[in-house]
């Protein structure tokens, strides 16, 4: 499966010389404890608009490196500010967590990366305080899998006891920070098809998840496995990540678009209304509707009407489907929404943010 190919250590560069933006690599791509705030409530400068619609209207924030309690609070402030700016009622705060490789034995954090339970407290408590839903989403990254055939959804445990026993022990530190913070929602996992069938592993996985955490739990299936109808994680409401190839050339109006969308998604017609679009992303750059899971390399020609186009005709395909919700993929930790020049192709700042604005803006049907 062809997804957005980014090594870790380029990302870091980047991100270094000019705030670009850390992708969340998925499907098949080679992509010390920190102090925090005393107190997880911060004064908001804005609030977010009533919403009247229960669907989720988020984005998704790549949260990762970010510290100091300085530093916390500043991005976070920045970052929440221009989400309430775009009318979301709901933030996604997705950060890496790791394996050990192909046939891994352990789920671990990195320090200085992984934010510590504590920090992730404090932004959970920053978005409550503005008026927005926070949806809770760990995220295994891919940086340490090396090879461009293995993906997290291809990862094989040698001792699938032992993974399980340490993803669970991972885990329970940020449900308890989620359940501090009032966080809506927490996912269990993302994109771990080669894992799903291992359900009663899922049941207990899930099943101490629930007592860490009162809100919703929820699992994001990746898109390709998602349209064969194939069950999730039991126990728990049904994600999205959806990067379909809908073979569409680059002149495709949003109408054509919103159509193939919405043919795609009605592959799974009975369950759509409880389903969640936890991330829709795409490169601003010409050839994107053919493979919108490949991350753009370097130098490439920006055309942010491709990404408004796609952000428009999904909106209005899952609008149009009464789905539960949609989060955009992404923005990451560092990046600066007054810098829209500053960020590379897949950004959204100054490009397809338009669009997403006009999503949020334009309602969601009752449910």
């Amino acid at each position: 499966m062809i997804r957005r190919i980014v090594a870790l250590a380029l990302v870091v560069t980047q991100l270094a010389a000019c705030g670009s933006l850390a992708p969340h690599v998925p499907a098949g791509g080679p992509r010390s404890p920190a102090g925090t705030p005393s107190s997880p409530e911060a004064t908001p400068t804005t609030s977010a608009p009533a919403q009247t619609t229960p669907a989720e209207l988020g984005v998704q924030i790549y949260w990762h490196e970010v510290n100091t309690p300085e530093q916390v609070r500043a991005n976070a402030d920045r970052l929440l500010d221009y989400i309430v700016g775009l009318g979301a009622n709901s933030v996604g705060i997705t950060f890496p967590i790791y394996t050990d490789g192909p046939r891994p034995t352990r789920v671990y954090t990195t320090a200085g990366v992984t934010p510590t339970p504590g920090s992730l407290r404090t932004v959970i408590g920053m978005a409550r305080a503005r008026g927005l839903r926070v949806l809770v989403r760990p995220l295994i990254a891919e940086g340490n899998l090396k090879s461009g055939k293995v993906w997290r959804g291809s990862i094989k445990p040698s001792d699938v006891d032992g993974w399980f026993t340490s993803y669970g022990k991972i885990l329970l530190p940020y449900l308890t920070a989620a359940q501090e913070a009032r966080a809506d929602g927490f996912v269990v996992g993302s994109e771990l098809d080669s894992l799903v069938k291992y359900q009663d592993w899922w049941r207990t996985t899930v099943a101490a998840a629930g007592r860490a955490f009162t809100g919703r739990l929820t699992y994001a299936d990746n898109w390709g496995v998602w349209a064969t109808g194939r069950p999730g994680v039991p126990g728990t409401e049904t994600g999205l990540d959806a990067y379909p190839q809908l073979r569409l050339g680059d002149a495709a109006t949003v109408a054509q678009i919103a159509a193939a969308w919405r043919q795609w998604l009605l592959k799974r017609p009975d369950g759509l209304a409880k389903t969640t679009i936890q991330e829709i992303g795409i490169a601003a750059t010409p050839g994107a509707y053919r493979l919108p899971a490949s991350w753009p390399s370097e130098g490439q020609t920006l055309t942010p009407q491709i990404q408004i186009r796609w952000f428009a005709g999904a909106c209005a395909a899952a609008k149009s489907l009464n789905m539960a919700g949609i989060y955009f993929w992404t923005l990451d930790a560092w990046a600066d929404p007054a810098n829209a020049g500053g960020y590379n192709a897949g950004s959204f700042i100054g490009r397809g943010d338009q669009a997403i604005k006009e999503c949020f803006a334009s309602g969601w049907p009752d449910r």
